[in-house]
Order: C-alpha cells, then structure tokens, then sequence
C-alpha cells in the first residue's frame, strides 16, 4: 500500500500517523509505503515506521516520476487525499502499477474509490478511518504519534522549573490568511492573561522570528509574557505545549501536536467551513472558532465580543475549582 504524501507538511503527517500503525496491527505483513520529500522523510522513517519510504523532489519531473514509478512496481492501492488532484498529480498516478486508487477527488476517472462525497464535511482523521473500513479494518486507535526529541524536552524541563502554569500561544502559519498579526496576538494575550491570573503565556517561535516574538513579549509589563530562548526547532515548541495546560492558535502544524499530545487548544480559522472540518481540533475541550467571511481570506478578521465570550468559557474550564465548589 502506498501512500502519496509528497505535499505533506508537519501537521497534516501527524494527523496520518495513526493509518500506518493501524495497517500494521491488522496485518503486520502488508507493506506501508509513502512518497515524500527528502525533508519529511526522517518522520516517516523514524517516527512513523514505515516500511519504505521513496524520496521525491516536490515538484519531480515527467522522467523522475517515471522512475519512481518503476520503482514502486506492482500494489494493491494508492492513497493520494488531496481535495483537488493537479496534472502533475494525475501523471504520476497513471504511472503507477496498482489495482485500486483511493482519493478524494471523485472527478478523476482513475479514482476507484471515490471518498470525497462520502466523507465529505468530516474530519481528516474519519476520512482515513473510512479509507481503511474499505479494507476490511475497523476498531482502530486513533491517537497520533508526535515526534519528540529527548534534547528538546530536558532543556525546556530545565527552562519551566519553578514557573507558575501555562498557556502556549502561536502567532504564526503558512501565509499571511492564517497567521495572527502583532496585534490580534497582542489583543489575545491580554485577554487570557485576564482570565488566567494564574498562568504565563508563553509565545512559541518560528525560524527568523525570535526577535519579533521577544518584542511582543516585552509588550507586557506583567512579566508574565514570555518566550524560551533560542528556539531551535520544532521539537522545542513540542515539548513546550507539552508542559502547557492549553494552546492558543491559528489554524498550523502546532494544533494537530497539541491534540497528540492530549492539550486543548483554542483555534482560529480564516472563513472556510471546509478547511475547519477537515482539520480543527480534535480535542473534546478545544474550541474551533471560524473568523469573518471577506475577501482576501484573514483569520485577524473577527468579531470581537464572540471571541471574548467563546474564551471565556475556554478558560473557564481550566482555572482550578474553588474550596466547595462542584466545577
């Protein structure tokens, strides 16, 4: 079974990393294969334990897909969940040697198992859940495998001793839709800060950003607004969520760890009811806020008195009970 993942990002992997563990308790002999590109390939390697794994460029040429193609030789299916298949895309599966297709563009008459209709407006998670119940699997364990790096969690081990509570906050996504401006960020932060008189926020970083979120931190007078310094990768933003009690975020690779990682997060879409099906939030305490319609598509588009009042009830569930109380 091959599995085509060559646009796959961080996010999007994890929330996939149960199917091969699932494939494998079912029947250890069947062989799960994924392309990708040669930077995702150590997570599937290593963190997913595939059994192979071809390396492609993202874009790969008529010939190279060809060669990959001959490579991959004879399967049984391939499972290639894009919403929307492009020409590139169509040439390669017409390349491959397989006995059934499973997709999520129904439109694409090689396409044998067509799940785009059928699972339409249901999460990624249930998409492949279906996917496998048309190979006979049920019953499977749904939980995502989050990759974690021992360095990554002594030093942040090191960096939260002694400090009160806390709440993860991510400003940044891929493209301007989904990422949160300094002052939507700004605007967030104190509202939590409010509400959780107990806890620090804590601003996770992004390559290049350090000294962007450092200055959103020195915002705040409180001393309570803060960043780990240094952030390396994003096995420190890992184990950050990791030792925090909730997430705040726009909608990025960082919402689908905290929901391998067991931490409910407060999410913000740009309007698109499609794309929050697919992939909000998974956690039964989270909350997945869609932003205002308009064009362009921005997720710092938002009405104001319903995020206060959805955040309320988020943090609500977090301050700890009071002497008597039956919260």
């Amino acid at each position: 079974m091959v599995f085509i993942r060559w646009d796959a990002k961080w996010g999007d992997s994890v929330v996939f990393s149960f199917v091969p563990r699932a494939l494998k308790a079912f029947n250890p002999e069947i062989s799960v294969e994924v392309v990708t590109t040669p930077e995702m390939a150590p997570l599937f390697r290593d963190t997913f334990v595939v059994d192979v794994v071809h390396e492609t460029a993202r874009k790969p040429s008529k010939d190279a897909m060809r060669g990959l193609a001959e490579k991959i030789g004879e399967v049984d299916l391939v499972v290639f969940f894009s919403h929307l298949i492009k020409h590139r895309d169509i040439f390669l599966l017409s390349q491959l040697k397989t006995r059934h297709l499973a997709s999520l563009d129904d439109s694409v008459g090689l396409v044998d198992l067509k799940l785009g209709e059928a699972t339409r407006g249901r999460h990624m998670v249930d998409k492949y859940l279906v996917m496998l119940e048309k190979c006979g699997i049920t019953g499977v364990n749904t939980d995502y495998v989050v990759p974690r790096s021992d360095e990554s969690e002594a030093r942040v081990e090191q960096w939260r001793e002694g400090r009160p509570p806390m709440v993860t906050f991510n400003a940044y996504s891929k493209g301007r839709a989904r990422s949160l401006t300094p002052e939507t960020s700004e605007r967030l932060i104190g509202l939590v800060l409010e509400r959780l008189p107990e806890h620090e926020v804590c601003v996770m970083s992004a390559p290049g950003k350090q000294a962007e979120v450092e200055g959103l931190c020195s915002r705040f007078e409180s001393g309570r607004v803060v960043c780990l310094p240094e952030t390396r990768a994003i096995h420190d933003n890992i184990a950050l969520i990791d030792h925090s009690d909730a997430l705040i975020s726009g909608i990025t690779a960082t919402v689908h760890m905290a929901d391998g990682l067991g931490v409910p997060s407060f999410v913000l879409f740009p309007y698109d009811p499609d794309d929050r099906d697919d992939w909000h939030s998974r956690h039964p305490a989270s909350v997945n806020l869609l932003s205002l319609p308009g064009d362009p598509q921005d997720v710092n588009r938002l009405n104001w008195s319903e995020v206060e009042g959805v955040l309320d009830r988020f943090c609500l569930a977090m301050r700890p009970a009071e002497p008597g109380s039956r919260h």
